[in-house]
């Protein structure tokens, strides 16, 4: 059918992706945390970056003071510092403010720890380095003789045990979607409250559900996908079948019969929606023919999705249905 050329795209871009695998910055509109407090995942990820950032070394004695506080040098003064606890607390002592999770659900500022085997010692986990998530990424103070470092453990999980900090708020936005959920508007605006943390998306994104929609990340932007243009989206495969949204939701132009609707560009289709033809998809070599006519301003809204007919495909648009087959291309 021939590759989708997108000539439409906007929005600004989020974060790169460089920036997001280093920082994990919480959103402009959250407060920081109090010592022993909730806190959310950004912040944990900004705390724990500043010992990296500053190549804290390891000690057992006295503690390194920064903007976040004074922590004991080791791994679990580390972890103590970046969920803000009220004191410095040794490895065992972080069974007591944690719970076990299953490794699939293992998201950034979880730990990882181990007080048995030999080994007493506890890391932040950020991401897997790879996508069979047998490699974590960590951040940690490991032993005498390194500074604080993000590391990758090519041996897997070694024997530790994933556990999440008991105060851990789960749902608060961070990152490049926090970023963009502050945008618009937070809780009091398009999307209303988080209804589930942030997690994986197919094919190397992110993604966040909400009341009224989800922020979809992949390297490097996040925007919003909302209301019908999203059903459809879950309806036909999501970004597994037209990969990751290349802008927001906008206004679509006015169609010749006064119609007026809404669009969005993924990676590979066109959403258009209005009121009087619902959602359907423009893409291939079909969505071609319809740009160079003049999009829905000349050929009105799609009435229908792509559909099979004799030798090849058609769409239906309020003014027009376009055709194409392999040999004549389309008409």
């Amino acid at each position: 059918m021939g590759s989708l050329i997108l000539r439409r795209m906007t929005g600004a871009v989020a974060l790169t992706f460089a920036a997001v695998a280093l920082t994990f910055a919480t959103a402009s509109g959250a407060s920081a945390s109090e010592p022993g407090g909730t806190i959310g995942r950004g912040e944990t990820m900004d705390r724990a970056w500043s010992w990296v950032a500053e190549q804290v070394p390891y000690s057992w004695d006295g503690c390194h003071a920064n903007q976040f506080g004074c922590y004991r040098p080791d791994c679990s003064g580390f972890v103590s510092m970046a969920w803000h606890l009220n004191t410095s607390l040794t490895t065992w002592d972080l069974w007591n403010v944690t719970f076990d999770i299953p490794a699939g659900d293992l998201q950034p500022g979880d730990a990882l720890l181990r007080d048995s085997g030999g080994t007493d010692h506890v890391a932040l986990f950020v991401r897997w380095a790879d996508a069979a998530r047998t490699k974590p990424v960590v951040r940690e103070e490991y032993d005498f003789g390194h500074v604080a470092e993000e590391r990758v453990w090519s041996d897997g999980l070694r024997g530790f045990s994933p556990r999440r900090y008991n105060r851990l708020d789960d749902l608060m936005p961070y990152g490049s979607i926090g970023a963009k959920y502050d945008g618009l508007g937070g809780a009091g605006g398009l999307l209303g409250s988080p209804v589930t943390g942030e997690r994986d998306s197919s094919l190397g994104g992110r993604f966040q559900q909400f009341q009224n929609g989800i922020i979809l990340w992949h390297p490097d932007a996040a925007y919003a996908v909302h209301g019908d243009i999203l059903q459809k989206f879950w309806a036909t495969d999501a970004e597994r079948s037209w990969g990751f949204p290349t802008m927001d939701e906008a206004d679509a132009a006015k169609a010749p019969d006064g119609t007026r609707g809404r669009y969005q560009f993924f990676e590979r289709g066109l959403f258009l929606w209005s009121p009087q033809t619902g959602t359907h998809i423009v893409h291939g070599a079909i969505y071609d023919a319809f740009h160079a006519a003049g999009h829905e301003g000349a050929l009105g809204y799609p009435r229908t999705d792509e559909f099979d007919e004799a030798g090849g495909k058609a769409q239906q648009f309020q003014k027009a249905t376009i055709h194409w087959n392999p040999s004549r291309g389309t008409w």
